[in-house]
């Protein structure tokens, strides 16, 4: 950090500060990681990388490991952008660090709905970010809330489209009074057709490939684990679809399924429940690679 020095105003500072660090940043000369040229107002130009942001001062550090403040209000609009993104991209990466997984690592979230504005309830219809098609939807206490409608004479489905292959689902759920909930991923071949679901009721979870829609629809159960689900217990829920392998995590229950319709492309993910009072909160997709 330059210290101020008596008779500089702040125009002088600015410009006597990034022109001090520009001429260190010339007499390192060393590339490193991250490093990048900044431009100021004034069209000065330094080479330094971004390690901090705090309100509306950046924090740069020279190659030879210096570390200055400067506003961001002094630097050019492309610069203030990137350090917008730069600080966007560390946010993304603290939450890839939250997510347990054995299969994959998190690469770029698709949708992150922590579902707690309320909105109310909708049967047709955009409902934060997703689309209600079947069923009735609303959030409200800081979740969202799946009601089947008996006229529908089909489980209640939210959906969100998107384009993916290898991906991560997180979520936590609430039973409450449904008979079950399904995290159902369909593929890109329109109409979108199914390809596969993991389903938790009261006693039982299961992974199940699936092809066809409506009445063509097939399924094929691939794995059923016995369970104690209590209805009232929010629940982590964990799912991993790499390759051809389809691994869920409930709570503390794992099980695992391989099927090669797990490979294909997904195109949209649906988050179904069969019966009423069933609640969703902090889904997230994201899309993913597989560990080494």
């Amino acid at each position: 950090m330059i210290p101020h020095q008596t008779g500089y105003g702040p125009g002088m500072k600015i410009r006597f500060l990034l022109l001090s660090v520009f001429a260190l940043s010339l007499a390192s000369g060393i590339a490193e990681t991250g490093i990048r040229n900044w431009t100021n107002t004034e069209g000065k130009t330094i080479s330094a990388e971004l390690v901090e942001l705090n309100g509306q001062d950046a924090t740069l550090r020279m190659t030879n490991g210096r570390k200055y403040t400067v506003g961001l209000s002094t630097l050019s609009e492309a610069d203030q952008e990137y350090a917008k993104e730069w600080l966007e991209e560390q946010a993304s990466a603290a939450e890839r660090g939250k997510i347990e997984t054995e299969l994959s690592t998190p690469t770029e979230a698709i949708v992150q709905s922590p579902f707690h504005e309320d909105a109310p309830a909708t049967r047709k219809g955009d409902l934060a970010g997703w689309k209600a098609g079947i069923g009735e939807w609303s959030v409200s206490d800081g979740s969202l809330l799946g009601n089947e409608l008996p006229e529908d004479n089909h489980a209640s489905s939210l959906t969100y489209r998107l384009e993916a292959t290898d991906m991560i689902i997180t979520a936590q759920v609430q039973l409450g009074g449904a008979e079950q909930i399904a995290f159902a991923c369909r593929d890109t071949v329109p109409p979108n057709l199914h390809l596969g679901r993991l389903y938790i009721t009261p006693d039982k979870l299961w992974i199940q490939r699936m092809s066809g829609i409506s009445k063509t629809t097939k399924a094929e159960r691939l794995v059923t684990t016995e369970v104690e689900i209590d209805p009232e217990k929010w629940y982590d829920v964990t799912i991993e679809i790499i390759g051809d392998t389809y691994r869920a995590k409930v709570g503390e229950e794992e099980l695992e399924a391989s099927h090669a319709r797990f490979a294909d492309a997904k195109g949209i993910v649906a988050l179904t429940n069969k019966g009423r009072g069933a609640r969703f909160k902090n889904v997230e997709i994201w899309k993913a690679e597989a560990k080494e």
